[in-house]
């Protein structure tokens, strides 16, 4: 516990303002019940005024009871170089990562704009290097305890090796996300690979995929998405390309046949077809990629301009 304050010995104010990372904010309507509970019979006396709310620190009875007044004030500084919050929202932003044998400690503010006490109790967070995504798990924070209107609460919390997405550490700037569960936008992270494709993939091969699955922005609720994330001309004229069906909606996704169409850099189309697409099958909340094979004879610009394409699917 504490351990967030390693990285500020002998820090003056200025270096230590540098410690506080990217703000992730989300309406609060977006969180499921499962995922926090407001306690509407506990209001502050001067609602927030405006659009926005200016925070200012709580800390949990066991935090007050443990750091002394200088640690105290310390967090009551970094807290105030906070900006000020859009109104209904919480958000979180992170101040410290520390690796350890165990995996890494983060520490951060859970952030409370809305004129009643949040009490948070399972979310995803995930955290993110150079804004790709390094770890992600579910986290229960009941034992944060309610945060006051319009207060941020520091808390700690510890990332296993197991919820690592990959091991490259190798970063400029980190930030701590929240996922919510009733957003009018979904997430397909979880990766899926069809057992004959996995065998003839690389760990690199793997590892770029789970990237680009977590990397990728929020879809559209109930709906299906497809990126394409690889291309090449084959020698005997094959262009094979490969692409990330995104599961947004809540059953599965069978399609019985789909139209394709690539088009280069130059917006000419380089190959156009409808194919069987029968044995995809991919979960709700899912990506999984698939590879298609146009044969020579369905290629109509062999010496297309791939550096860009554009993968349509209907």
């Amino acid at each position: 516990m504490f351990s967030f304050f390693k990285n500020w010995f002998g820090k003056d104010q200025g270096e230590l303002k540098k410690e506080l990372q990217e703000e992730a904010t989300i309406d609060f309507s977006e969180l499921s019940d499962i995922e926090a509970d407001v306690e509407k019979g506990a209001s502050i006396a001067k609602p927030a005024v405006g659009n926005t709310v200016h925070t200012e620190l709580s800390l949990h009875p066991m935090w007050e009871q443990e750091l002394d007044a200088e640690k105290k004030y310390t967090l009551r500084f970094l807290q105030a170089e906070l900006p000020d919050m859009s109104r209904g929202s919480i958000s979180v932003t992170g101040f410290s990562m520390i690796p350890g044998p165990s995996g890494l400690t983060v520490t951060m503010f859970f952030r409370n704009s809305l004129d009643h006490p949040v009490r948070f109790k399972n979310l995803r967070m995930a955290i993110f290097l150079d804004d790709k995504p390094f770890a992600r798990m579910k986290v229960d924070l009941s034992e944060m305890g309610a945060i006051p209107p319009h207060t941020s609460r520091p808390w700690e919390m510890l990332f296993p090796e197991e919820s690592f997405l990959h091991d490259n550490f190798s970063f400029k700037r980190w930030k701590v996300v929240m996922k919510a569960g009733k957003s009018t936008h979904v997430w397909p992270d979880l990766l899926e690979l069809d057992p004959e494709m996995e065998k003839r993939m690389t760990e690199r091969q793997k590892d770029r995929l789970e990237s680009l699955s977590h990397s990728l922005p929020p879809i559209p609720a109930d709906t299906v998405q497809v990126t394409g994330f690889d291309i090449a001309m084959a020698n005997d004229g094959r262009l094979v390309a490969g692409m990330l069906f995104r599961n947004g909606m809540r059953n599965m996704y069978n399609p019985e046949k789909i139209k394709i169409t690539i088009t280069d850099q130059d917006g000419d189309v380089v190959a156009k077809g409808s194919v069987d697409a029968s044995t995809v099958r991919v979960k709700p909340g899912h990506s999984r990629p698939w590879i298609i094979v146009f044969p020579p004879n369905a290629v109509k610009k062999p010496n297309a301009n791939l550096r860009r394409w554009v993968l349509n699917v209907e």
